[in-house]
């Protein structure tokens, strides 16, 4: 039998919120079912019923840059999915992410340039067992940095120095900073206070109403509204759930979906299942007419083994799952959150919906 870790462990990965157990059970009592093609199993002793679905240089001590990989699919962006909408991806993620295996020599954050305007960060697990990502979108106009680090790490420097580098090859003429959050947990919005006072920079405010005043958005959780860079429009979409002013981004740009921790390849902290469940269809609905390319969340905690992630603060991840999953996936989601009658944890090959 696999090894779940209990939803009190969450304190530390949610932003330390302390969760309760979704069906007034304890801890650890809530079912685990694994999900992989047509069998599912469910974790021994369980007393509840689970529905059943089917690399680089360094040029800073503190950052690295990453190369890429054409070995693979995963890597060059090519895309085999039959599903409707899914489009060839243009961008290109590394042949390897820092994971906390060499803290020796690995850098602080390790900064990989996407496409020609997007860059995506990791903070070293070496500094935080998190290992969360960062995005850096560019416009004409702005930039967009979603999320900031879990802290000590120099995040407005290394940003600054992106967006002075773009600047310049783009004319020289200064560009806005905009630093926003997928989320309010600490691992995702330790670094905003390091940008405060910083010149031509904004900072979207941390919880729901700040982020309905900053994107304008009216009609929160079902409005969907769009925000400019300058050429560059995203579709910003309230996503509470996990945590309850979550946003989604969209960008037409590169096809790319991110989604914070709402969807990514580890466990799926639920803290209002009713409003998860929402978002996720909404999410669904929205992404119907458009083309995407790749879903990418804000952490990597599943290993490339299916079904298996790592332990809970575990400060390396040898061998990991890749960052970038696709609209299959949440298709997957939605499709079993759906299907449970009542929230249990539910094992599949690529995530593990976790109820608090």
């Amino acid at each position: 039998m696999r090894k779940l870790w209990t939803p009190l462990l969450c304190v530390l990965a949610c932003g330390g919120e302390e969760p309760a157990a979704s069906d007034g059970t304890t801890p650890g009592s809530t079912a685990a079912t694994t999900t992989s093609g047509t069998d599912a199993t469910t974790t021994e002793g369980a007393t509840t019923t689970a529905s059943t679905t089917t690399t680089s240089t360094t040029a800073d001590p503190a950052t690295t840059t990453s190369t890429t990989s054409t070995s693979d699919d995963s890597s060059t962006g090519a895309t085999t999915s039959a599903t409707t909408g899914v489009q060839e991806c243009a961008g290109e993620l590394p042949a390897h992410w820092i994971d906390g295996t060499d803290c020796g020599s690995e850098p602080q954050v390790q900064v990989h340039q996407y496409s020609s305007d997007t860059w995506i960060l990791r903070q070293s697990l070496c500094t935080s067992f998190e290992g969360p990502f960062m995005m850096l979108l560019f416009g004409s106009e702005r930039a967009l940095l979603l999320d900031t680090g879990d802290g000590d790490i120099p995040i407005d420097d290394i940003v600054h120095g992106l967006v002075d580098e773009w600047s310049q090859a783009h004319g020289g003429a200064p560009i806005e900073l905009v630093v926003g959050n997928t989320h309010a947990h600490g691992d995702h919005v330790a670094g905003n206070d390091l940008f405060v006072g910083d010149a031509d920079t904004s900072i979207v405010g941390i919880g729901e109403a700040a982020v309905r005043q900053f994107f304008g958005i009216d009609g929160w959780p079902e409005q969907i509204v769009q925000y400019d860079l300058g050429g560059r429009v995203l579709d910003i979409i309230p996503l509470p759930g996990h945590e309850k002013a979550h946003i989604a981004v969209y960008d037409p740009a590169t096809g790319v979906v991110f989604t914070g921790d709402t969807l990514y390849p580890g466990r799926l902290y639920i803290a209002d299942f009713p409003a998860y469940v929402a978002s996720i269809g909404r999410l669904v609905d929205h992404l119907a007419d458009k083309e995407v390319c790749r879903v990418l969340g804000a952490h990597i905690e599943m290993t490339n083994t299916p079904g298996e992630d790592f332990e809970f603060m575990q400060p390396s991840h040898p061998d990991e799952h890749p960052l970038e999953l696709d609209l299959a996936h949440l298709l997957e989601l939605r499709d079993a959150v759906e299907a449970m009658q009542e929230p249990v944890i539910e094992v599949h090959d690529d995530f593990i919906v976790y109820p608090l």
